[in-house]
């Protein structure tokens, strides 16, 4: 079995933004055979939990007999047997000093890990491990923002995945530097504010906890998975208030997204429900009933006064963005 135990990296020496996640989990989460979790649990004691650490990569019966600083030869190997260059293996070639990874345990817990030398080849057939990084990683829990948790929880997702959001990237870096108790990294704060910068997962979620919590709302938590094929809402909602019963969804875009027309979620009055939108621009409003804009305002408002009880993958993003007029 060849799976890898990687996420995220970013080197901070260059421009270009080079994040890998890894979802190894969804591998494990298919093996039937309670020697192979053994096995996996081994692996990550082995990468996490000793005083030195660890990204590692599989394939280790084609690491046999390469020297450990000839990562060109065991690469030629993997690339000669599957017909292509795996963008795991690549990953592993390209990493770099200072680079940082994401990866996440069996528990569901995500690190956070800074590559501190280049690949060298391995070879150990019981742990299947062909080649490791050398790491310095942090367990920093369940919370993080939504665009790390999805690229680890999608059916179809790859071992490894680049994400280019440069405001995952800072944060990445502000995490680093907080579990490391070190200014390691520089940071870019943004302008603008919470609004204007807060990542699409984030946003929604920010969002949705509104209408949760000042609207009166429980969400539907299948309704997430089921999102209209011609109109894209985030879920739906039932309100809390029986005597009131009425139904709700909600469509979130941000900053940089195009207007939403109102009148597109005609077929959802129609079925009986408040649809609640969040926008930049949201037009034809006076032209239909029950469709509500959620404002600026009102959402900054509520997040002033109920942060300390929103979820952390929210208001930690807090640090790195400052007003127009910091």
């Amino acid at each position: 079995m060849n799976f890898i135990l990687i996420t995220q990296f970013h080197n901070k020496n260059t421009p270009k933004v080079r994040f890998f996640l890894s979802n190894f989990w969804g591998a494990v989460q298919n093996q039937r055979f309670s020697y192979v979790l053994i096995r996996i649990e081994c692996l990550l004691h082995f990468c996490l939990n000793n005083s030195e650490q660890y990204v590692a990569i599989g394939w280790s019966r084609l690491s046999d007999g390469i020297e450990s600083n000839d990562f060109q030869e065991y690469y030629n190997r993997i690339k000669q047997e599957r017909g292509r260059a795996n963008p795991a293996i690549n990953g592993f070639r390209d990493a770099k000093e200072d680079d940082l990874f994401w990866t996440r345990d069996l528990e569901g817990n995500y690190w956070i890990c800074r590559v501190k030398s280049p690949v060298e080849v391995v070879c150990d057939t019981q742990l299947d491990i062909g080649a490791v990084i050398s790491v310095e990683a942090y367990n920093v829990g369940l919370q993080v923002p939504g665009q790390i948790k999805s690229s680890f929880n999608r059916p179809r997702g790859g071992t490894i995945e680049k994400i280019k959001d440069k405001s995952i990237i800072e944060y990445s870096k502000s995490l680093f530097n907080k579990f490391s108790k070190s200014n390691y990294f520089k940071i870019t704060p943004y302008k603008g504010g919470l609004l204007n910068n807060l990542p699409e997962f984030d946003l929604e979620e920010l969002v949705i906890s509104y209408l949760q919590i000042k609207e009166n709302y429980y969400v539907l938590s299948n309704s997430i998975a089921n999102k209209s094929t011609t109109i894209k809402i985030e879920c739906e909602m039932i309100s809390r208030d029986v005597e009131n019963p009425r139904k709700a969804v909600v469509q979130v875009k941000g900053k940089k997204a195009k207007e939403l027309d109102a009148l597109e979620f005609k077929q959802y009055v129609d079925e009986g429900y408040l649809v609640y939108l969040y926008a930049p621009k949201v037009i034809n409003l006076d032209k239909i009933e029950n469709v509500v804009r959620i404002g600026d305002d009102d959402l900054l408002d509520f997040y002033e006064k109920y942060k300390l009880i929103l979820p952390a993958s929210i208001t930690q993003w807090e640090d790195l963005f400052t007003s127009e007029s910091d």
